[in-house]
């Protein structure tokens, strides 16, 4: 009996430090989550799981999409004191109509009701945000954040050319006066990005965690009603890149629908911001053949994609 009892001290004892060990990792994970300021942004379905409030300044957004959908999201700054109630009654009626008759072939129809939105729309300024991340898969970007009111959207569409925006893909940010003291990152690469002289990087590089400066030159509107942005694609093959810019056409009501075609990894990037503005995004790179592209219309002939290498 006296050996069973000590036995059993000894396997209690034991137990009692795995567990403090796990509460020790644990809270080192935690520590380590706070000293990188992350911001986590995770998606189950149709949602952007998240803080409300955020302090001003740099903030990198760990995005971890866990759906089985491609998504992003691009952060919105409203107008005054607006947020995210204005913002659903005054779009979602002229906008879901508008997709309703575009699925139904009645363009006309549909162009009618954008003639709906409010002028306030027009003062909306894009902000900036993570770009387009595969399902399974996680990316990381770093913005400098305003004080305000934001609206983040994910418009990537369903196969019936509903976008994610409809479906549950909207949130509001605050960003509060107070500073979070956050340096910018240090890049290891810079991509510049212009209307005019499209997306300018380098042939190759090496494999590796990799940090990149995304500077915008200038922005502008384009048919979409959108400016330009910079997605991070591991492609298969090059002649994928020709889908892949159909694929991103948005004026093209049946394009940027879900299924992605096959052999396409989206790993992130930096959405719209407005001229000299500078984002950051994070990225561990394999051996491949990647791409940097605009969701914009037509980016292949605006020289808005630039292929390289990683050996």
């Amino acid at each position: 009996m006296k050996l069973e009892y000590r036995n059993s001290i000894i396997i209690f004892t034991i137990l009692l430090l795995v567990l403090s060990s796990c509460k020790e990792n644990k809270a080192s994970e935690n520590d380590l989550e706070t000293q990188k300021n992350y911001v986590k942004v995770i998606t189950n379905g149709m949602d952007f799981e998240m803080v409300d409030e955020v302090k001003s300044g740099w903030t990198t957004f760990r995005y971890t999409n866990k759906s089985n959908e491609p998504h992003f999201f691009i952060l919105e700054k409203m107008p005054n004191t607006l947020g995210i109630e204005t913002y659903k009654k005054d779009l979602f009626p002229p906008f879901t109509l508008a997709f309703e008759h575009f699925e139904k072939g009645e363009i006309e129809a549909g162009m009618k009701e954008f003639e709906k939105i409010p002028e306030w729309f027009y003062k909306v300024e894009l902000a900036g945000g993570v770009g387009l991340t595969s399902k399974k898969t996680t990316s990381k970007s770093t913005i400098f954040l305003e004080p305000g009111t934001y609206v983040m959207e994910c418009y990537v569409r369903m196969p019936n050319g509903m976008p994610h925006t409809f479906m549950g893909m909207v949130k509001e940010l605050k960003v509060i006066e107070e500073t979070n003291g956050n340096k910018a990152p240090k890049a290891d690469y810079n991509i510049d990005i212009a209307s005019e002289k499209g997306i300018t990087f380098v042939d190759s590089l090496k494999t590796g965690d990799h940090t990149f400066s995304v500077k915008f030159k200038d922005q502008k509107q384009y048919e979409h009603l959108m400016g330009h942005d910079v997605n991070l694609v591991k492609i298969e093959n090059d002649s994928l890149t020709t889908i892949l810019g159909n694929w991103l056409n948005t004026v093209d009501f049946k394009a940027f629908r879900t299924p992605v075609p096959d052999g396409l990894l989206f790993l992130g990037g930096v959405e719209d911001l407005p001229a000299g503005k500078t984002g950051y995004f994070e990225a561990n790179l394999e051996k491949g053949s990647y791409v940097l592209i605009s969701e914009i219309p037509n980016a292949v002939e605006r020289k808005m994609i630039k292929t390289f290498s990683v050996y």
